[in-house]
């Protein structure tokens, strides 16, 4: 059964680039321009993954994480982002630039992060 993920930026080419590597690894991928329509999709559909820019208009990554984290817990969640300061307040974060290697190794540790790792 395909993983149903949805990508989130604000960034048209960021945002294609992404979901054609999550769809080429075998998931069902929705795609966002901002963070509100994460929680749009959200409240209706159920998603494995959510990959989201931290810095976009109306609500940031952070504040994406932590609306889903309330409301869809099992939902697991990848921040990208240029400012290296996001990956201290959120563990499972992608600094930007990366390439579709380093993107699909985070995506793999966050969607299996094997035994006694103490996953989400």
């Amino acid at each position: 059964m395909a993983l149903r993920s949805i990508v989130a930026d604000d960034e048209p080419d960021i945002r294609d680039f992404i979901g054609h590597v999550l769809e080429r690894a075998g998931h069902r991928v929705t795609t966002a321009g901002d963070g509100a329509e994460v929680l749009a999709h959200t409240a209706t559909e159920s998603f494995d993954l959510v990959v989201v820019d931290h810095h976009m208009p109306r609500m940031t990554g952070l504040a994406v994480a932590d609306e889903l984290h309330r409301t869809s817990p099992s939902t697991k969640v990848l921040i990208m982002s240029g400012d290296l300061d996001v990956g201290d307040e959120h563990r499972h974060f992608l600094p930007k630039p990366f390439n579709r290697r380093e993107f699909l190794a985070a995506v793999d540790t966050l969607l299996d992060p094997g035994p006694g790792t103490g996953a989400d």
